[in-house]
């Protein structure tokens, strides 16, 4: 019976890796045009700040939504409307419309449908494949994202040149219908929420209780919501990186070069990807976690440490490494602690408070690089002509290259503290047994 459902997730899980590759090309496609319309690592992070700010105001809603309608539905209709949506970027380009607000915009509508779409597919997963292959699942996913990491910038850096970003809309348009597909024909099985007589209410009634009820599910699991509040931390450290990698590559090197550099960590992902999916269960996986993460910031120290593309991309291959591992060990154990009617609320509320401050880190990231830490950093700057500037070089994403190595600083510390507590809450729990 596990086989059996294994293989009906199968395909399933290929349509969303063509998705997620179709979607990986345009997304190199816009970042390679923003960079090269404006030449500055602010609308950078307006673009990230566009795609993340849908989380934190539309996931109360997206998690009720994906426990009280049908989830099937959901992924269907999202994936569609995000289809049109790039035929729209596709026709302002061809009329010589396409501008940064129209962007923006368009990121926004398309993160919006994807908070939407997540919560409802990840609460599926578990009635697909059964709690016993919640934690191959998950591996799956994340090395099909991994996968899609590795060769997106690559296969887009390639084709940017000949077909340029509308060709990779196009293509990107062709791979929702794989996607859609594979959703379509495949049954997903759903526990539907018993409802009170006499308490019945509208679906946008039932958001504030859904939301209330997810927050006090977390609230007592004390240990729990601690390390989800600390990982919402750590992502707005990270964000920042994430966020001046294309500047801090862009400033010194082609766009080949920075596809090469996003298609090596994505390498990083895949193999993190393919060691999730084949590790035996953690018995302690919070520990697990934050002892891998610490890799991670070690990682940010080391791409920010030089200009040299290839340090560059190494950083980020040690940094990606440990990413995907860390994501399915928190994605099974919420997938196997709450009830399967809450998963898309409960899902919903993490993903909400791991962004949270997502949005504040873009704010910060652009105007951080370039009003601050870029200026300080060149052949005059203030820390330019001192030791600094002599270790980690001056000129244009060095500034940025400092802010990595602050980044990762502070995430190898909080991970070195946190899974010091993590062992200790373990061991409380063993004497309490």
């Amino acid at each position: 019976m596990k086989d059996k459902q294994m293989k009906k997730f199968i395909p399933v899980w290929f349509g969303q890796f063509v998705s997620l590759l179709g979607s990986g090309l345009s997304s190199f496609g816009l970042s390679v045009w923003i960079y090269d319309s404006t030449g500055a690592a602010t609308p950078f992070a307006m673009s990230f700040f566009c795609s993340m700010l849908p989380t934190v105001i539309f996931a109360p809603f997206a998690g009720s939504f994906a426990d009280r309608l049908s989830r099937k539905a959901i992924i269907i209709v999202t994936d569609s409307l995000d289809a049109l949506l790039k035929v729209v970027m596709v026709l302002l380009l061809s009329f010589g419309s396409l501008q940064l607000w129209t962007i923006y915009a368009i990121l926004f509508l398309s993160a919006t449908l994807a908070t939407f779409q997540g919560p409802a597919f990840n609460a599926s997963i578990p009635m697909m494949v059964g709690t016993e292959n919640v934690g191959r699942a998950n591996g799956m996913l994340q090395l099909s994202q991994a996968a899609q990491n590795m060769i997106a910038p690559i296969l887009a850096g390639a084709l940017f040149p000949f077909i340029g970003l509308r060709g990779l809309l196009i293509v990107d348009f062709a791979t929702f219908a794989v996607g859609i597909a594979t959703i379509a024909f495949a049954a997903i099985p759903q526990e539907r929420i018993k409802e009170n007589e006499g308490q019945k209410k509208s679906l946008l009634g039932h958001v504030y209780g859904d939301s209330a009820e997810a927050f006090r599910f977390l609230k007592n699991e004390k240990a729990l919501f601690s390390y989800i509040l600390v990982f919402a931390f750590m992502n707005f450290i990270a964000n920042i990186c994430m966020i001046l990698v294309g500047p801090m590559v862009l400033g010194r090197y082609e766009s080949t070069i920075y596809g090469t550099v996003q298609t090596v960590y994505g390498i990083a992902m895949l193999l993190g990807g393919f060691i999730s999916s084949i590790l035996p269960d953690q018995k302690n996986k919070a520990a697990a976690m934050f002892r891998v993460l610490t890799l991670s910031g070690v990682g940010l120290i080391v791409a920010g440490w030089s200009p040299l593309w290839g340090v560059i991309a190494a950083g980020m291959f040690l940094f990606f490494l440990m990413v995907p591992y860390a994501n399915t060990l928190l994605q099974t154990i919420l997938q196997t602690t709450v009830d399967k009617t809450m998963l898309g609320r409960v899902g919903a509320l993490v993903n909400a408070l791991l962004k949270i401050v997502s949005p504040l880190a873009c704010i910060a990231a652009g105007p951080l690089a370039d009003n601050v830490f870029e200026p300080m950093m060149q052949e005059n700057g203030v820390l330019g002509r001192g030791l600094l500037g002599r270790v980690f070089g001056v000129g244009a994403g060095r500034g940025s290259g400092v802010i990595f190595v602050i980044c990762g600083l502070i995430l190898a510390v909080i991970c070195l503290i946190m899974c010091i507590k993590a062992k200790a809450n373990s061991m409380a729990a063993a004497d309490t047994d």
